[in-house]
């Protein structure tokens, strides 16, 4: 049981490593790789590593009928398609660290959603009051922007928080979803995600040019760990903590991404942005903390 525990913990770290460097990624990559296309990229990216982990873990796709087919062609959508291009449009408007503070809306989201829907994730009064504290520090971040009416910089910031929903929507639907092997069904998920985004990009915007190899170094590094790996992480912990304790990995991840954004981008968050970071980050030990038994 201890050795179960520590693994999930293992795997929680894991994606905050991921997910938190998919900012700067998209930031580099973005500059010359257009959203619709850079989404695109990463998930063709994803694709053959993906096929290899089912290899590697010798399982094999459901047939065609299965329903899971189904669930994961909305989770696909809600979870890899859209907030990908939601992301990567925010990056370009955005810095990485504000970008990924955004992101940490979705366990907010995440909670009321479980709350509505999956019975053994009701809310308490403490996670209740974790979320509200999530949720203020949103409001410390985006309230001063709109005094200054619908900018683009606004824009992008609401372009994040739907990303934000969308994963959180989407962590509910992987929970809700027919047993699967985590990689099965993040290999589904990515399928399905391949798809919408190539689909759309081909429809709407012209094939870009050949990107530099800064630019395509991270958008390969976005298909191998924030979207393969990362989501075989996703699906496996879902599945066995349900998703208050995965979306952990979502509030520590703008950690990740303020630090390296300062370090390797040289960007400098304001004071508002540590202050929202501050409040996310407490509302995370009561949202998803359990509190021990006395004996």
């Amino acid at each position: 049981m201890l050795q179960s525990k520590a693994l999930d913990w293992l795997v929680l770290a894991f994606l905050v490593v991921c997910w938190g460097s998919a900012f700067a990624a998209l930031k580099i990559s973005t500059v010359h790789v257009p959203p619709l296309w850079n989404t695109a990229g990463r998930l063709a990216v994803a694709l053959p590593v993906l096929a290899v982990v089912l290899v590697l873990c010798r399982t094999r796709l459901p047939p065609l009928r299965h329903p899971a087919w189904i669930a994961y062609a909305a989770i696909g959508l809600v979870g890899m398609a859209a907030p990908f291009f939601l992301y990567a449009y925010s990056a370009q408007r955005l810095p990485s660290a504000i970008n990924a503070i955004c992101n940490g809306a979705s366990p907010i989201f995440t909670g009321l959603l479980a709350h509505a829907f999956i019975a053994s994730e009701r809310l308490t009064a403490r996670k209740a009051a974790g979320v509200l504290l999530g949720f203020g520090g949103l409001v410390v971040l985006v309230a001063p922007r709109l005094q200054h009416g619908m900018t683009v910089e606004v824009a992008a910031l609401g372009a994040a928080l739907l990303g934000a929903l969308f994963y959180a929507i989407a962590n509910v639907l992987t929970k809700q979803a027919p047993a699967a092997p985590s990689s099965v069904g993040a290999l589904m998920m990515c399928l399905w995600a391949a798809l919408y985004a190539g689909g759309a990009a081909w429809a709407v915007e012209p094939l870009p040019p050949w990107p530099p190899l800064p630019a395509l170094l991270s958008m390969v590094a976005l298909g191998v760990f924030s979207t393969a790996l990362a989501t075989v992480g996703f699906v496996f912990l879902i599945q066995r903590r349900g998703p208050l304790f995965m979306s952990m990995a979502i509030y520590l991840a703008p950690v990740w991404a303020t630090v390296l954004g300062m370090v390797a981008l040289g960007e400098r968050p304001g004071w508002l942005a540590f202050a929202a970071l501050g409040l996310i980050l407490a509302g995370v030990a009561l949202v998803t903390l359990t509190r021990r038994r006395s004996v």
